[in-house]
């Protein structure tokens, strides 16, 4: 069952801090049943019998929303009937799973895109890695007022989030539908408003807190949003006006160690997550992942096969 655990001496996060990773979100139905999901015509590991107790033990740090979801879902019951005992840890922000990866507290993260994993390092002097990409909820745009895109009128005022990672993903997102134009010169992981160099419509943007966006959708003609946290708002990525093509750099990881990327555990998890019976637990029509931006290397075999 998942829990919560307390900030390690985090600051109140500013808004620049939240580079959102991919996951924050509470999505999970209290009465949704668990699939016994396994990897089919999997053994287990050839050294499992050398693998000590300890060893056994995953502690996976999660964002409330559906990557955490996703892990209960798809691959813990897989490593459970492999012998490992698991516990998902619910975090309630988005530093402490990294650092408690990196400080060996807990042994893997699941909520974060790899650029954002990749700035992390970088700031925080943390050295993670990732196993492997998993399906991704895109950025959706979404009105309380208006159903197709074509019926935006001039000067509606569009919401975005307002860090510097998201703000440009939902530019990027805005441009993929031809309604804007960015400047390709610039770099697009960072673009800003300032770097529109079309706009016919003359859109105004609104740029706010990512968690707030489903919330204020009654005073904007538009919303980009997260696709975790409009999950957890209750919204549907299936029936928004556009949901985003998820790019390279944007598709959530799982995230270890990098001492840790060779280790028996961080194989068997990419096995799983290349494994048919995953695939058919993410395809499953009463699972919200069905709609999810599938990786490069889905339909693959695990690269330790």
């Amino acid at each position: 069952m998942k829990r919560s655990i307390i900030k390690k001496g985090l600051a109140i996060l500013s808004a620049a801090t939240l580079i959102l990773a991919a996951g924050c979100g509470n999505t999970k139905a209290a009465d949704s049943t668990k699939e016994d999901v396994t990897i089919e015509n999997e053994q287990t590991p050839a050294n499992d019998a050398v693998v000590n107790e300890e060893d056994k033990k995953v502690t996976v740090g999660v964002c409330a929303g559906p990557y955490g979801d996703m892990f209960e879902d798809c691959i813990q019951p897989s490593l459970e009937k492999l012998g490992y005992e698991v516990e998902i840890i619910e975090i309630s922000d988005i530093v402490t799973p990294n650092t408690a990866v990196d400080e060996g507290e807990i042994t893997i993260n699941v909520f974060q895109h790899s650029i954002y994993l990749n700035n992390f390092n970088k700031e925080h002097g943390t050295h993670l890695t990732y196993v492997t990409e998993i399906p991704t909820a895109g950025m959706g745009t979404f009105s309380d007022k208006y159903d197709s895109l074509d019926e935006l009128p001039d000067k509606a005022v569009i919401a975005i989030p307002n860090d510097v990672t998201n703000t440009a993903r939902a530019l990027r997102v805005l441009a993929q539908t031809g309604l804007i134009e960015l400047d390709q010169n610039v770099e697009q992981a960072t673009v800003t408003v300032d770097d529109i160099i079309s706009n016919p419509k003359e859109f105004v943007f609104n740029e706010l807190n990512p968690e707030v966006l489903p919330n204020i959708l009654d005073s904007v003609d538009a919303a980009i949003i997260n696709g975790y946290f409009a999950i957890a708002a209750g919204l549907d990525l299936s029936t928004d006006l556009y949901n985003e093509k998820v790019t390279e750099g944007y598709i959530n990881v799982i995230a270890v160690r990098e001492s840790d990327v060779d280790s028996e555990l961080t194989k068997t998890i990419d096995k799983i997550v290349h494994s048919d019976a995953f695939r058919t637990a993410i395809e499953d029509e009463s699972k919200q992942y069905k709609s999810f931006t599938k990786p490069d290397g889905y339909n693959e075999p695990s690269k330790f096969e």
